[in-house]
């Protein structure tokens, strides 16, 4: 498990940036889908609301698919 105090601010990025960062990983189809789906396929640890503004942890991001890609 990740530790908390691993964590920095470069680490959290806007949801809209996952594609443009990882486009080899996500479409930006694939990912407005993945993002909707995100509590059935075990993406939704990664993300966190700041007021009105959904963030993505890139860190937890890549733990997410691992486990998933691992199961």
């Amino acid at each position: 498990m990740l530790d908390q105090s691993s964590i920095s601010l470069e680490d959290i990025v806007p949801y809209q940036s996952i594609p443009q960062y990882f486009p080899h990983l996500y479409s930006p189809k694939s990912w407005a889908w993945a993002v909707k789906q995100r509590h059935h396929n075990g993406l939704a640890k990664a993300f966190r609301k700041v007021g009105k503004t959904l963030f993505v942890n890139t860190r937890v991001l890549a733990e997410c698919i691992d486990n998933a890609v691992t199961k």
